[in-house]
This record gives C-alpha cells, structure tokens and sequence, in this order.
C-alpha cells in the first residue's frame, strides 16, 4: 500500500473534499426519500416551501456527485499517470539481478495492466464511499423508524453477507491466478513477436507454439475468469434476493409484531431506495478486487523505492570521483581485488561462481579478454561498469574504494555495448548535452551517414542490420565521451573490412584519445591491438598464452 499512500498524500487536501462532497450528495438523497416519506404519511404539509426543498435536494444529489466524481476521476487519472512514470523509474533504479529474477513478462505485465486495473479501483473509490455514507445514514434512519425492523433487516443482512464473504474470498483467490496468468500470456506475447523468424521457418513449431503455448494459456485465463465473474454473479443476485427477501419479512414481521403500516411501508420504501447503492457496491466488487490483486503484484515485485534523482552523490556529498589522467597521475584507473560473483543454481542447472579475480586497468590501457561460453566474460564485464554487485572483493576508482551505495559513480565513468545492445533514437552526450559535430564526425567514420542522420540529437532510423546497429550503439557510446569503453564481442558482426579498420584504425585512435577499453573478443590475429589479453576460463581470469602468443598472432599478419 505505500505506493498508493504515497501518491494519495500529494492530493491530501482534494480527497477529503471529494469525498465530503459524496457524503453529501448520499445525505441529500436520503434526506428526499425521508421528506416523500412524512408527504406520504401525512406528518408533512404538501405545499410550495416542500416543493422547493425537494428541487433543492435534488439539485443537491447532481451537484454533489458530479463534483465529487469528476474530481476523484480526473484524480485516478493522475494516478495512473504517476504510478506508470514512478514504476519505470523504479525499474531502472533496480539492480539487475532483482530485474532478471522478475523477468521481462512480469515487468511488461504490470505496466500494462496492474496500474491501469489500481487506477480503475481508485476511480470507484468515490462511488464506494457515497454509497456507504447512504447506506449507514439509510440504517440508521431505519432505525429511527422502527427499531424492532432494524434489528430483523440487520440479522437478515448480517447472516447473508457472511455466506457471501466466503465467496468474494473465492472470488479474490481466482483473480489472483488470472493476474498470474498475465504474466504467461505476456511471455507468449512476446514469443509471437521477438521470436517471429524462427516462428515464419517452421509450421510446425508456429503450430505447436499456437496450441500448446498461446491457446491454452489463454483457454485457462479465459475458464477461470469466467468461474470469477461467475461469483460476481451469484453475489449480485444473491443481494437482489436478499434486498426483496427482507422486503417481504419486513411486510410479515411488522404485521406480526401490529406495527403500523405508515411506518412498515416507510420501511420497505426505504428499502427500495438502498437497493441501488447496496446493487452498486457488489457490482463495483470486481474491479476493487481487480485493482486490489494488482495493487499486491506491483509491491511484490519488490522494486526500489522511488527516488525522484537520478545522479546520487557518493556518501561525502563528492558528485563523482576523478577519472582523468590529470586528476590522480600514478593512480590505477580501476582495481578489483578479491571479486566474486555467484549465479545460483537454477532449474535444475548447476550454479556458476566467478572469481576470486584480481585485476588493474591502467588509464589509457586497451584489454582483450577472450573465453569460451559460459566462462565469467560477460559477468566481469557487467561488474566493470557497476551493473552488478560482486559478493565480495573491493573494487577502486582512481584509488577509491567504492561501496555498494557509490556504484553509480564507477556507473559514470563507463561506456559500453553489449552483445545484444538496446539502441535509443536520441544520442545523450556529457551533462546531457550532445556536441552534435563530434557525433556527425563519428558517424562519418563508422560509415554510416549515407544511411543514417542526427537531427535534434536523434537518429533518423535505427532500423538496421544487426551489424549497422551495433555501429550505432558505439556511436551513442562514443558521443558519452566516457574514460572508459567496454566492449562485448562488438566486432562479431561485422564484415571483414570494417572488422580490420575497428581493430587496426579506430581502437588505436580512441587509445591515442585516453580512453580506456576493454573488449571481449576471439579475434586473435587481431590480438596485437591490445596491450594485455586475458582468458578467463571457468570463472577464473589470467594471462592469455603470454607475449609469445601475441607474436605469433603478428607473424602470421
């Protein structure tokens, strides 16, 4: 709940508005069925002055609720609003291992459909509260008029919603696997669409993938939505039922107790008039579950907390650490000393353990580390640029040793493209600022500004080759002008010659510039490039065939 209570405290003062004027407009409606009672028995003179009280409360009831409603809706919608942006800034401040164990259905699920179902249920919450202010002041005011009836209708009722509280709980419990039921769909979803080339090569597999996958989850979403709605049903006929049901005990009771019947038919045309916000409550019954059981899913994602920043200083107040050259001459740029990282076991597979892994990275210095799959390469590189958290060992910047809260600054000072990297259309360069003739120049020298242009710091089209985009993605992370530039098998995609000119041209000039890189490659004839070549094998890094090998890799160019 404290996702919504903290969204509800901004808007502290529009609510309880709201929500008197709900109240108000319940208590007006009331307070006409009580004058058309005393007309009806004669307590009450008919004239002129009765007449415009009734107009009066009848404006009252519209004013009221249009008011309230349209104040608590057009909150909802603020809420969503809210909810979607503050949820997707929470996900980016979750760590990666938290984000993986989630899993892309899950985050994809929520964001489509658990804020949208909480916004809903906000939206009913005026509705909720005028029908319960009615309610109570109807009771009560029953009471008034008879309290040997009230206490009959308040057994009836009590006895009724008990055999109907079992089922809302019903009800709840089979909402709660659609929602999770969600999350499988999203993952066929996204099957149908990320994996449409290998879906187009095969009938069969789109076949099988059709039945087994997409139809029957939606086949089991569908039977138990429908056996929820079946117990939204039986509640909402059950309380019709129960409304005429005590109606006609009301008419037995009183004539068996000689009340008279001025206050039995009182009774019975107040009955009436509750009927609709008693039918309106169980009707809304379904959507406040609905948001409920999203409400739960959302805060058992278990996400960050919202944090309004997004450039967090390190514990001193220092905004970041020094990573230049002249900042801290003679300085390792970063050292791991003793790292470890676990991947636990997992369905059914054996776990994976990196480390301990010793290794300084000199300013300036270009590092190949190559490695089969599975060996640790992209683990270690993920902890380079801060993006996971090693279980133990310390890692410096400049000499600094960064805690777990400083992360984010070693985030800083790291450029990266990943094996499969995300493009964004719009490049983002230092303090948020791009030098736009620093990025056309990049993007002349990657070879692509006869296909691709910058216009407003955004790229014209990203919808290339998958070797062309990984030239984008350097791109973005050149115009960053960061210290430090990782690489995650970046040249694997590439033709042979842009793949001699990466290696043999472009790395020696962002050498030549100060940058730091460190790059995952298998291309060993291209290993001279390189300062240092370390392997990492089974978790563990070293030095790859020492010098002799890099030699021969020369000999053989």
């Amino acid at each position: 709940m404290s996702l919504v209570l903290s969204l509800l405290r901004r808007f502290r003062w529009r609510i309880p508005v709201a929500m008197l004027l709900g109240a108000g407009g319940a208590v007006s409606g009331l307070a006409l069925v009580a004058v058309i009672n005393a007309l009806v028995a004669g307590t009450l003179p008919f004239d002129t002055q009765r007449l415009g009280l009734m107009a009066a409360l009848l404006v009252a009831v519209f004013a009221c609720g249009f008011l309230s409603q349209s104040m608590l809706t057009s909150l909802g919608h603020r809420v969503v609003s809210d909810m979607r942006v503050e949820t997707v800034k929470r996900i980016m401040d979750t760590g990666l291992e938290r984000l993986d164990a989630i899993g892309a259905p899950a985050l994809y699920a929520t964001l489509a459909k658990d804020i949208v179902a909480v916004g809903q249920a906000f939206n009913r919450l005026p509705l909720l509260f005028a029908n319960a202010i009615m309610l109570l002041s109807g009771f009560c005011y029953l009471a008034w008029l008879s309290f040997p009836l009230f206490a009959f209708s308040a057994g009836l009722i009590g006895a009724a919603a008990a055999v109907a509280y079992r089922w809302v709980l019903r009800m709840r419990a089979l909402m709660m696997e659609v929602r999770a039921t969600d999350d499988r769909l999203m993952e066929t979803y996204r099957g149908a669409i990320e994996g449409r080339h290998e879906l187009a090569l095969n009938g069969w597999r789109r076949q099988i993938f059709h039945r087994e996958d997409v139809a029957r989850t939606a086949e089991h979403a569908r039977v138990t939505e429908t056996h929820a709605d079946r117990y939204w049903a039986l509640s909402l006929s059950w309380t019709s039922m129960l409304v005429l049901g005590v109606m006609a005990g009301i008419f037995v009771a009183g004539t068996m107790l000689g009340l008279p019947a001025a206050n039995i038919a009182a009774f019975v045309l107040v009955l009436m008039f509750l009927r609709m916000p008693l039918n309106e409550l169980v009707g809304t019954l379904p959507i406040l579950l609905a948001g409920n059981v999203a409400l739960a899913r959302v805060e058992a994602l278990r996400l960050e907390q919202y944090r309004a920043h997004f450039h967090a200083p390190l514990a001193d107040g220092t905004p970041k650490l020094p990573a230049d050259r002249a900042a801290s001459a003679g300085t390792p740029l970063m050292e791991l000393r003793g790292i470890v990282f676990e991947h636990p076991a997992a369905n059914g597979e054996k776990g994976f353990r990196l480390g301990p892994v010793d290794l300084t990275i000199e300013r300036g210095e270009t590092v190949f580390i190559v490695g089969g799959n599975g060996s640790g390469k992209s683990t270690l590189m993920s902890i380079l640029a801060g993006l996971r958290k090693p279980a133990g060992g310390s890692i410096r910047l400049s000499g600094r040793q960064i805690t777990d809260a400083e992360r984010h600054c070693l985030r800083e000072q790291v450029s990266a493209v990943f094996s499969s990297p995300f493009l964004f259309e719009r490049l983002v360069g230092p303090g948020g600022q791009l030098d736009e003739a620093l990025a056309q120049a990049f993007l002349r020298r990657l070879r692509l500004s006869g296909k691709v242009s910058i216009q407003d710091s955004r790229l014209s089209d990203i919808q290339l080759s998958q070797g062309q985009r990984k030239r984008l993605a350097l791109l973005s992370a050149l115009v960053e002008q960061r210290p430090v530039l990782l690489l995650d098998e970046w040249a694997a995609d590439q033709d042979p010659v842009f793949r001699r000119f990466f290696y043999e041209e472009l790395l020696p000039e962002l050498r030549a510039q100060g940058r730091t890189i460190i790059a995952i490659s298998h291309d060993d004839r291209f290993f001279h490039v390189a300062d240092r070549v370390l392997q990492c094998d089974a978790g563990t890094l070293s030095p790859w065939g020492g010098r002799e090998a890099v030699r021969n890799a020369q000999t053989v160019l």
